[in-house]
Protein backbone atom coordinates (compact mmCIF):
# COMPACT_ATOMS: atom_id res chain seq x y z
CA UNK A 1 0.00 0.00 0.00
CA UNK A 2 1.49 3.76 -1.23
CA UNK A 3 0.87 6.49 1.42
CA UNK A 4 0.34 9.40 0.31
CA UNK A 5 2.46 12.46 1.52
CA UNK A 6 0.77 14.91 3.79
CA UNK A 7 2.13 17.69 1.72
CA UNK A 8 0.56 16.75 -1.53
CA UNK A 9 3.45 14.76 -2.86
CA UNK A 10 3.43 11.34 -3.50
CA UNK A 11 6.93 10.67 -2.21
CA UNK A 12 10.55 11.97 -2.19
CA UNK A 13 10.72 11.03 -6.10
CA UNK A 14 7.68 13.57 -6.87
CA UNK A 15 9.13 16.71 -4.53
CA UNK A 16 11.44 19.31 -5.83
CA UNK A 17 14.37 17.81 -4.06
CA UNK A 18 14.30 14.64 -6.51
CA UNK A 19 14.16 16.70 -10.01
CA UNK A 20 17.26 16.22 -12.79
CA UNK A 21 19.76 18.59 -12.24
CA UNK A 22 19.00 19.72 -8.91
CA UNK A 23 23.00 19.35 -7.90
CA UNK A 24 23.89 21.59 -10.44
CA UNK A 25 21.88 24.32 -8.61
CA UNK A 26 23.75 23.84 -5.90
CA UNK A 27 27.07 25.09 -7.94
CA UNK A 28 25.43 27.75 -9.47
CA UNK A 29 24.88 29.14 -5.80
CA UNK A 30 28.45 28.88 -5.71
CA UNK A 31 29.67 30.92 -8.42
CA UNK A 32 26.69 33.55 -8.29
CA UNK A 33 27.60 34.43 -4.53
CA UNK A 34 31.41 33.59 -3.49
CA UNK A 35 34.23 35.63 -4.21
CA UNK A 36 36.25 33.04 -5.74
CA UNK A 37 35.77 34.04 -9.57
CA UNK A 38 36.77 37.51 -8.42
CA UNK A 39 40.20 36.54 -7.48
CA UNK A 40 40.81 33.11 -9.91
CA UNK A 41 40.76 32.42 -13.26
CA UNK A 42 37.61 30.39 -13.27
CA UNK A 43 37.30 30.64 -16.99
CA UNK A 44 37.90 27.30 -17.93
CA UNK A 45 35.74 25.84 -20.98
CA UNK A 46 36.24 22.65 -20.50
CA UNK A 47 33.99 20.74 -18.10
CA UNK A 48 35.23 19.27 -15.21
CA UNK A 49 33.88 15.56 -15.21
CA UNK A 50 35.81 13.43 -13.97
CA UNK A 51 38.85 13.27 -11.07
CA UNK A 52 42.30 13.48 -11.98
CA UNK A 53 41.31 15.08 -15.79
CA UNK A 54 44.14 17.52 -17.08
CA UNK A 55 43.49 21.20 -18.20
CA UNK A 56 45.95 22.58 -20.41
CA UNK A 57 46.02 26.31 -20.29
CA UNK A 58 48.56 28.36 -22.80
CA UNK A 59 50.46 31.64 -20.79
CA UNK A 60 51.28 34.16 -22.80
CA UNK A 61 54.25 34.49 -25.05
CA UNK A 62 57.50 36.11 -24.67
CA UNK A 63 59.63 37.59 -27.11
CA UNK A 64 63.39 38.23 -26.09
CA UNK A 65 64.40 41.80 -25.77
CA UNK A 66 66.07 44.28 -28.59
CA UNK A 67 69.79 44.17 -29.41
CA UNK A 68 72.41 46.57 -30.94
CA UNK A 69 73.15 46.73 -34.30
CA UNK A 70 76.21 47.38 -36.08
CA UNK A 71 76.38 47.81 -40.25
CA UNK A 72 76.03 44.38 -42.02
CA UNK A 73 75.79 42.41 -38.87
CA UNK A 74 74.03 39.13 -39.05
CA UNK A 75 70.98 39.28 -37.27
CA UNK A 76 70.36 36.91 -34.64
CA UNK A 77 66.28 35.94 -34.03
CA UNK A 78 64.80 35.90 -30.60
CA UNK A 79 63.11 32.75 -30.07
CA UNK A 80 59.32 33.22 -28.96
CA UNK A 81 58.59 31.04 -25.56
CA UNK A 82 55.31 29.58 -25.17
CA UNK A 83 54.73 27.93 -21.94
CA UNK A 84 51.41 25.70 -21.33
CA UNK A 85 50.41 24.46 -17.78
CA UNK A 86 48.14 21.65 -17.37
CA UNK A 87 45.96 22.12 -14.19
CA UNK A 88 44.98 19.01 -12.66
CA UNK A 89 41.67 17.77 -11.43
CA UNK A 90 42.85 15.72 -8.55
CA UNK A 91 40.91 16.75 -5.36
CA UNK A 92 37.52 15.30 -4.77
CA UNK A 93 35.20 15.31 -1.31
CA UNK A 94 31.43 13.97 -1.01
CA UNK A 95 28.42 14.93 1.18
CA UNK A 96 26.16 12.58 1.49
CA UNK A 97 22.74 14.27 3.40
CA UNK A 98 20.41 12.21 5.19
CA UNK A 99 16.96 13.48 4.99
CA UNK A 100 14.10 11.13 6.64
CA UNK A 101 10.89 10.73 4.90
CA UNK A 102 8.91 12.06 7.91
CA UNK A 103 10.44 15.82 7.42
CA UNK A 104 9.08 15.31 3.88
CA UNK A 105 5.38 14.76 5.25
CA UNK A 106 5.53 17.37 7.86
CA UNK A 107 6.97 20.11 5.94
CA UNK A 108 4.36 20.23 3.94
CA UNK A 109 3.30 23.42 2.44
CA UNK A 110 6.68 24.87 3.82
CA UNK A 111 8.68 22.60 1.47
CA UNK A 112 10.04 25.07 -0.63
CA UNK A 113 11.33 26.82 2.37
CA UNK A 114 12.84 24.02 4.11
CA UNK A 115 14.47 23.30 0.44
CA UNK A 116 16.00 26.96 -0.08
CA UNK A 117 17.83 26.37 3.50
CA UNK A 118 19.00 22.67 2.34
CA UNK A 119 20.59 24.33 -0.81
CA UNK A 120 22.06 27.24 1.43
CA UNK A 121 23.82 24.65 4.18
CA UNK A 122 25.13 23.10 1.21
CA UNK A 123 26.92 26.06 -0.42
CA UNK A 124 28.23 27.53 2.83
CA UNK A 125 30.09 24.05 3.54
CA UNK A 126 31.10 23.44 0.54
CA UNK A 127 32.34 26.82 -0.05
CA UNK A 128 33.80 27.54 2.86
CA UNK A 129 36.04 24.47 2.38
CA UNK A 130 37.04 26.14 -1.20
CA UNK A 131 37.96 29.55 -0.16
CA UNK A 132 40.51 27.85 2.48
CA UNK A 133 41.99 25.96 0.16
CA UNK A 134 42.65 28.87 -2.91
CA UNK A 135 43.66 31.26 -0.60
CA UNK A 136 46.36 28.69 1.04
CA UNK A 137 47.41 27.25 -2.13
CA UNK A 138 47.60 31.48 -3.06
CA UNK A 139 50.14 31.56 -0.22
CA UNK A 140 52.26 28.70 -0.80
CA UNK A 141 52.80 29.40 -4.71
CA UNK A 142 53.51 33.08 -4.69
CA UNK A 143 56.77 34.05 -6.22
CA UNK A 144 59.39 34.46 -3.19
CA UNK A 145 60.30 37.63 -4.31
CA UNK A 146 56.41 39.29 -3.30
CA UNK A 147 56.22 37.80 0.58
CA UNK A 148 58.43 38.26 3.07
CA UNK A 149 61.27 40.83 4.83
CA UNK A 150 62.57 41.46 2.03
CA UNK A 151 60.10 41.48 -0.82
CA UNK A 152 60.33 43.44 -3.74
CA UNK A 153 62.57 44.21 -6.88
CA UNK A 154 65.33 45.13 -4.46
CA UNK A 155 64.64 43.64 -1.41
CA UNK A 156 63.59 46.41 0.53
CA UNK A 157 59.72 46.23 1.31
CA UNK A 158 58.61 44.39 4.95
CA UNK A 159 55.58 42.73 4.18
CA UNK A 160 55.78 40.53 7.26
CA UNK A 161 56.75 36.91 7.91
CA UNK A 162 56.09 34.50 10.49
CA UNK A 163 57.05 35.43 14.17
CA UNK A 164 57.37 38.98 12.62
CA UNK A 165 54.26 40.50 11.47
CA UNK A 166 53.49 44.03 10.01
CA UNK A 167 51.84 46.28 12.52
CA UNK A 168 48.74 47.60 10.74
CA UNK A 169 46.92 50.55 12.78
CA UNK A 170 45.03 53.40 11.65
CA UNK A 171 48.04 55.20 10.52
CA UNK A 172 49.97 53.18 8.91
CA UNK A 173 46.99 51.36 6.37
CA UNK A 174 47.16 53.43 3.36
CA UNK A 175 51.43 53.04 3.44
CA UNK A 176 51.02 49.30 4.27
CA UNK A 177 48.19 48.81 1.58
CA UNK A 178 50.24 50.88 -1.00
CA UNK A 179 53.23 48.51 -0.47
CA UNK A 180 51.50 46.07 -1.42
CA UNK A 181 51.28 47.77 -4.50
CA UNK A 182 54.56 48.83 -5.15
CA UNK A 183 55.60 45.19 -5.34
CA UNK A 184 53.32 44.26 -7.96
CA UNK A 185 53.92 47.29 -9.84
CA UNK A 186 57.55 46.25 -9.74
CA UNK A 187 56.74 43.01 -11.38
CA UNK A 188 54.64 44.59 -14.01
CA UNK A 189 51.81 42.67 -13.20
CA UNK A 190 49.75 45.85 -12.16
CA UNK A 191 46.16 46.38 -14.01
CA UNK A 192 44.16 49.40 -13.21
CA UNK A 193 40.48 48.42 -11.82
CA UNK A 194 41.39 44.87 -11.62
CA UNK A 195 43.05 44.28 -8.60
CA UNK A 196 41.97 42.66 -5.16
CA UNK A 197 42.99 42.25 -1.71
CA UNK A 198 41.29 39.63 0.61
CA UNK A 199 41.49 40.57 4.15
CA UNK A 200 40.01 39.71 7.75
CA UNK A 201 37.26 41.25 9.10
CA UNK A 202 39.73 42.44 11.43
CA UNK A 203 40.80 45.04 8.82
CA UNK A 204 37.75 47.25 9.82
CA UNK A 205 38.68 47.90 12.94
CA UNK A 206 41.83 49.97 11.88
CA UNK A 207 39.75 51.32 8.81
CA UNK A 208 36.51 52.65 11.48
CA UNK A 209 39.67 54.70 13.28
CA UNK A 210 41.61 56.04 10.13
CA UNK A 211 40.94 59.18 7.96
CA UNK A 212 39.23 56.84 5.70
CA UNK A 213 36.19 56.79 8.09
CA UNK A 214 36.15 60.95 7.92
CA UNK A 215 33.65 61.98 5.64
CA UNK A 216 35.93 65.73 5.07
CA UNK A 217 38.86 63.78 4.29
CA UNK A 218 37.10 61.12 1.74
CA UNK A 219 35.86 64.05 -0.33
CA UNK A 220 33.51 63.05 -3.42
CA UNK A 221 35.09 60.19 -3.95
CA UNK A 222 32.32 58.05 -2.13
CA UNK A 223 29.08 59.32 -1.30
CA UNK A 224 29.47 58.30 1.92
CA UNK A 225 32.06 57.81 4.47
CA UNK A 226 33.36 54.77 6.29
CA UNK A 227 32.31 56.32 9.59
CA UNK A 228 29.03 56.96 8.83
CA UNK A 229 27.59 54.04 6.88
CA UNK A 230 30.03 51.11 7.87
CA UNK A 231 30.36 50.19 4.38
CA UNK A 232 33.42 50.43 2.09
CA UNK A 233 32.62 49.35 -1.11
CA UNK A 234 35.07 51.84 -3.42
CA UNK A 235 38.95 50.29 -4.28
CA UNK A 236 41.35 50.77 -1.85
CA UNK A 237 45.01 52.17 -2.88
CA UNK A 238 43.71 50.77 -6.05
CA UNK A 239 42.43 47.40 -4.74
CA UNK A 240 38.94 45.95 -5.14
CA UNK A 241 38.55 45.11 -1.19
CA UNK A 242 36.88 41.47 -0.41
CA UNK A 243 36.69 41.08 3.45
CA UNK A 244 36.17 37.09 4.75
CA UNK A 245 35.86 35.42 7.60
CA UNK A 246 38.42 32.37 5.91
CA UNK A 247 41.23 34.46 5.89
CA UNK A 248 44.35 32.04 6.76
CA UNK A 249 45.42 33.35 10.36
CA UNK A 250 47.89 32.15 13.46
CA UNK A 251 47.47 32.72 16.68
CA UNK A 252 51.84 33.84 17.54
CA UNK A 253 53.72 32.57 20.68
CA UNK A 254 52.94 35.99 22.47
CA UNK A 255 49.29 35.49 21.56
CA UNK A 256 48.78 38.04 18.55
CA UNK A 257 46.83 37.35 15.97
CA UNK A 258 48.02 37.22 12.91
CA UNK A 259 46.51 36.97 9.20
CA UNK A 260 47.85 36.72 5.35
CA UNK A 261 46.65 39.12 3.38
CA UNK A 262 46.50 37.96 -0.15
CA UNK A 263 46.79 40.84 -2.74
CA UNK A 264 47.05 40.42 -6.71
CA UNK A 265 45.38 39.90 -10.40
CA UNK A 266 42.96 37.07 -10.42
CA UNK A 267 44.82 35.84 -13.86
CA UNK A 268 47.41 34.50 -11.46
CA UNK A 269 45.72 31.51 -10.22
CA UNK A 270 43.86 28.90 -12.41
CA UNK A 271 41.00 27.00 -11.00
CA UNK A 272 37.91 24.65 -11.43
CA UNK A 273 35.43 22.74 -9.01
CA UNK A 274 32.40 20.99 -10.00
CA UNK A 275 29.67 19.05 -8.39
CA UNK A 276 30.12 15.69 -10.86
CA UNK A 277 27.83 13.25 -9.28
CA UNK A 278 23.80 13.77 -7.45
CA UNK A 279 21.80 10.92 -6.63
CA UNK A 280 19.48 9.76 -4.45
CA UNK A 281 19.71 6.92 -2.33
CA UNK A 282 16.66 5.08 -0.60
CA UNK A 283 17.49 3.10 2.71
CA UNK A 284 16.69 -0.06 3.01
CA UNK A 285 16.73 -0.25 6.77
CA UNK A 286 15.34 3.53 7.56
CA UNK A 287 12.18 5.59 6.54
CA UNK A 288 14.89 7.65 4.87
CA UNK A 289 17.08 8.79 1.85
CA UNK A 290 20.33 10.28 0.85
CA UNK A 291 21.17 12.64 -1.05
CA UNK A 292 24.80 11.90 -2.43
CA UNK A 293 26.69 14.71 -3.81
CA UNK A 294 30.90 14.30 -5.27
CA UNK A 295 32.76 17.17 -6.02
CA UNK A 296 35.60 18.18 -7.46
CA UNK A 297 38.25 20.56 -7.83
CA UNK A 298 42.05 21.90 -8.63
CA UNK A 299 44.23 24.71 -8.75
CA UNK A 300 47.33 25.81 -10.22
CA UNK A 301 49.69 29.14 -10.09
CA UNK A 302 50.33 30.26 -13.44
CA UNK A 303 51.33 33.52 -12.56
CA UNK A 304 53.43 33.85 -9.01
CA UNK A 305 54.39 36.88 -9.59
CA UNK A 306 50.86 37.93 -9.68
CA UNK A 307 50.22 37.69 -6.53
CA UNK A 308 51.83 39.36 -3.37
CA UNK A 309 51.56 37.79 0.58
CA UNK A 310 51.48 40.00 3.91
CA UNK A 311 51.68 38.92 7.20
CA UNK A 312 49.87 41.80 9.39
CA UNK A 313 48.46 42.10 12.67
CA UNK A 314 46.08 44.77 13.83
CA UNK A 315 46.14 47.02 16.64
Amino acid sequence: MKLNSASGYGGLEATPLARIGYYNEIITRIYERDFLPMITNSDINERIVQCNQQVQIMKAPEVGGWRTYQKNQELIPNQISTDAICLQICNAAYNAIKIDKTDIHFACDRWASWEAAFLDAVYESYVEMQRKWVLTAMILEASAQNKGAKAGKFGKIDLGSRGNPVVVNKDTITRRMAELQQVLMEQLRWKNGEMFAVLPTAFRLALAESNFANASWTGSCRTCSYGIDGMWEEPLVGFNIIETTHSPFVIETDGRVCFYIIAGHKSAFAYASDIIEGRLVESERTFGVEYQMLAVWGGKMLYPEAIAIAYWTFE
